[in-house]
């Protein structure tokens, strides 16, 4: 009797199955799968889809971020080595200042331009803090030749700069020149706090790229 019964129950599971495959209806689990991975794809999480387009977005703010952080990062590094360079070159009483300062100008103005690139408090606070130290010393860095534009960027006059006086020029640009040395430290605030935005910016990057995966391995069904 109990084999006559599992028999009878193979026979009624085979007879469901045929009748759900001509209805049209997936049994195998294999195949459920990968429809519902399909239908993510496509519909649901893919790149047409609404969470789709918002997922690309977020991708794109994250790389721009990132970009314009490395930017950042990389002209405010080059400007710490410039003004290091010229504050030493002062010290030693040096003649040939005026290649390294319009060096310093040149990283200075670009630590400006990406600056008012990048978002984020501090980065808004940078800004204005360097546009103050120049505009603070406007009429001191003009007698020894670089001028403060209304934006806060600079440009040297190389012959003025050569012929003025050592003393002045020092105060200035010195090791422990007020412009050398204020500027020397926003700067540093400034290439640390970029490194840490194009970390964070690199890690939300990360996950956001990784997150179909996520959402797609709920669905890893076994058989």
């Amino acid at each position: 009797m109990r084999i006559r019964s599992m028999t009878a129950r193979r026979t009624t599971t085979k007879m469901v199955n045929n009748s759900r495959r001509k209805a049209g209806l997936v049994t195998n689990r294999k195949s459920s799968r990968n429809s519902l991975v399909n239908f993510l794809q496509k519909d649901g999480l893919g790149i047409n889809s609404r969470w789709g387009a918002m997922n690309a977005e977020s991708i794109q703010a994250n790389r721009t971020e990132k970009n314009n952080a490395a930017r950042l990062h990389g002209s405010a590094t080059m400007l710490q080595q410039e003004i290091k360079m010229l504050g030493e070159k002062v010290d030693s009483g040096s003649k040939t200042i005026s290649s390294t300062a319009a060096s310093m100008v040149d990283q200075y103005n670009d630590t400006l331009k990406n600056l008012k690139k990048s978002s984020g408090v501090l980065n808004d606070y940078y800004l204005q803090s360097m546009k103050e130290v120049a505009k603070t010393n406007k009429g001191a860095l003009s007698e020894i030749g670089i001028a403060v534009s209304a934006d806060g960027s600079l440009s040297l006059d190389k012959e003025k700069l050569e012929s003025a006086d050592e003393e002045k020029v020092k105060k200035l640009l010195g090791t422990e020149g007020v412009f050398v040395k204020r500027i020397g430290i926003v700067t540093s605030r400034v290439v640390d706090n970029a490194m840490a935005s194009v970390e964070s910016a690199s890690s939300r990057y990360n996950s956001s790229g990784n997150l179909m995966n996520s959402y797609l391995s709920k669905y890893n069904f076994r058989g």
